[in-house]
């Protein structure tokens, strides 16, 4: 979502630092302050009446008794997914790691202390959380083999420089530790086995070998949470399945859901994503070229479709996000989306 902005703010800092600076601390900061001015001035624009029932409003969430105007709103336990009643954790069913894409086999509430959001994905072969905020950045993913864990990509900065692995135990399993300088912190990386045919990997800041071990070992793996996105797709193409849930969860007063993305495909190597995220202020839908179902569609260049459906961007991506479904395929997945009537309340969508 502010992968463009990212990109930018690292390139400048880089260059200007001599290329040893982490800009992740001052992106999640910028991102963080952008966030409140754009919920604060929401408060201000409405009409009438409304204006001043928004305004007490704003004050009293804006500036509450001994909390700083910069803390998240919401608990820090918005950022865990419901719970999966009936399900068993990664130790008891192994077999079901990455295989589906409706349930992580893993609790990591350890790990959310100082997090303002949190991205949660499961399907094709991995399952992950990360956690980002000003006072505390950590992925986490397990997998079963190994190559599915060496295969993601790093999205924690660091200087590029790991060093020599060593030998740790997690708890009673043994693993790996090594480190990547960054900035004056370090980015360690924790891999284990939590019991055989699983891998874990634990990519976080932290001062010392054992302090990031000893967060790894807090990483519970006897429960199972729900993939869950405040939406449904009712209809696929011939053939398509649910490949991947992922969704991006945040602890502002705007609610909790961010943004999620359902993959779509099939045997034959097809795959497309649809992404729904909440629609900037005053974001309404361009004329429209294209229908789907009940939507007005329109072409984002040659590979993305997008529709405004409320409070929501919708976008299909058939490259980049996608490979190999035609334009009518997407048109079809689109014409199927079904948004929830409660975006609040993660445990029931």
């Amino acid at each position: 979502m502010f992968s463009d902005l990212d990109q930018q703010l690292t390139a400048t800092l880089q260059r200007r630092a001599g290329g040893d600076v982490d800009p992740t601390p001052i992106v999640e900061q910028a991102r963080h302050r952008g966030r409140r001015l754009r919920l604060r001035r929401r408060g201000l624009i409405a009409g009438g009446v409304a204006v001043a029932c928004v305004a007490v409003t704003s004050v009293v969430l804006a500036f509450p008794t001994g909390r700083g105007s910069d803390d998240p709103i919401m608990p820090a336990a918005a950022l865990m997914l419901p719970e999966a009643s009936g399900q068993s954790g990664a130790i008891a069913r192994p077999e079901e790691v990455g295989a589906d894409p409706a349930t992580v086999h893993f609790s990591t509430d350890a790990l959310v202390d100082g997090a303002e959001w949190a991205t949660w994905s499961a399907g094709r072969g991995t399952e992950s959380v990360e956690f980002r905020g000003p006072r505390g950045q950590a992925r986490f993913a397990l997998a079963r083999s190994l190559a599915s864990l060496d295969g993601l990509q790093q999205t924690l900065s660091s200087a590029g420089r790991p060093q020599p692995r060593t030998n740790v135990h997690v708890g009673d399993r043994p693993g790996y530790a090594w480190f990547d300088p960054s900035g004056d912190r370090k980015l360690w990386f924790v891999q284990w086995q939590p019991a055989d045919g699983l891998w874990a990997q634990l990519d976080i800041y932290a001062r010392t070998q054992d302090e990031a071990t000893g967060t790894a070992a807090r990483v519970r793996f006897d429960s199972a949470r729900r993939c869950v996105v405040p939406f449904r797709l009712g209809s696929l193409p011939p053939n398509g399945r649910l490949l991947e849930c992922s969704v991006t969860l945040d602890r502002s007063e705007r609610g909790p859901f961010a943004e999620g993305s359902l993959v779509v495909g099939d045997d034959a190597g097809r795959w497309l994503t649809v992404r729904a995220q909440l629609a900037p202020e005053g974001r309404e839908a361009r004329p429209a070229e294209l229908v789907a179902g009940p939507y007005r569609v329109w072409r984002q260049g040659s590979d993305v479709l997008e529709m405004v459906v409320k409070p929501c961007v919708v976008e299909a991506f058939r490259d980049g996000w996608g490979n190999g479904y035609s334009e009518a395929d997407g048109l079809t997945v689109l014409g199927g989306y079904q948004p929830t009537r409660d975006f609040d309340r993660p445990d029931t969508w």
